[in-house]
């Protein structure tokens, strides 16, 4: 045990649509925007640079009228039967998501950042001729371009919010990166492995295709047995 955390979070489930929240969604980059930035960043010999935000969910601003009851411990004598409007988001929230991501695209927006028409969780800005490319997926961020314009990032981003600094890109949604400088190397090794763990698979012997070679099965639409041979 390194550490105990502990947590204020509201019942979403007891939310109604409509008077409790609108929209509810999660800023989560395509998988193919991804794999397209590590394409490009190994092409220009760039660096990729993760960071992960603290909390992301309490940095939005509520904009529906919402109440809680007060936790325990917090109670006021004599007002017992006194409730709490909440002007900031909370874990639980159905609308916490979509609040975190109005903040971070103000303030991506406001910096001079434009979103990509084909992905708007990538913001792309050039300052002098020098690129600088950033991803959000929920609560993390990869950076990638020029090496000055991210330290500058970086240093603007945990002054506005509580970020947590992860250096190179490492291990990213299943994918396991290792930067060199000849280019960038890609595996999903972990992901592979995790899932085999849970099947109870991982002694499995490996072969070349999933599927026996040369077995037959029955057609049922002509009532006799067809070769079914696959072919590598």
């Amino acid at each position: 045990m390194e550490k105990y955390q502990e947590r204020f979070v509201t019942r979403g489930f007891s939310q109604i649509e409509g008077i409790d929240y609108e929209e509810t969604f999660a800023p989560v980059a395509r998988y193919s925007s991804i794999l397209t930035i590590l394409a490009l960043s190994a092409q220009m010999g760039w660096h990729i640079h993760q960071m992960d935000v603290k909390t992301a969910f309490l940095n939005g601003v509520i904009e529906e009228e919402v109440y809680v009851e007060k936790p325990e411990g917090f109670e006021v004598f004599s007002s017992e039967l006194h409730v709490c409007r909440l002007k900031r988001e909370l874990y639980g929230l159905k609308q916490a998501p979509r609040g975190w991501y109005t903040q971070i695209d103000n303030y991506f927006t406001g910096f001079g950042f434009s979103k990509s028409e084909a992905d708007p969780n990538l913001y792309q800005i050039v300052v002098e001729g020098k690129f600088l490319i950033i991803v959000l997926c929920v609560d993390d961020l990869i950076l990638t371009g020029d090496e000055l314009l991210i330290l500058s990032c970086k240093k603007d981003l945990a002054t506005e919010f509580e970020m947590k600094d992860l250096g190179l890109l490492h291990y990213f949604l299943g994918l396991e990166i290792w930067q060199r400088s000849g280019g960038l190397f890609v595996s999903q090794g972990k992901y592979s492995r995790e899932i085999l763990e849970k099947f109870n698979m991982h002694g499995c012997n490996i072969v070349d295709t999933p599927l026996p070679g040369g077995w037959r099965k029955e057609d049922a639409t002509l009532g006799e047995e067809v070769d079914a041979t696959v072919y590598r």
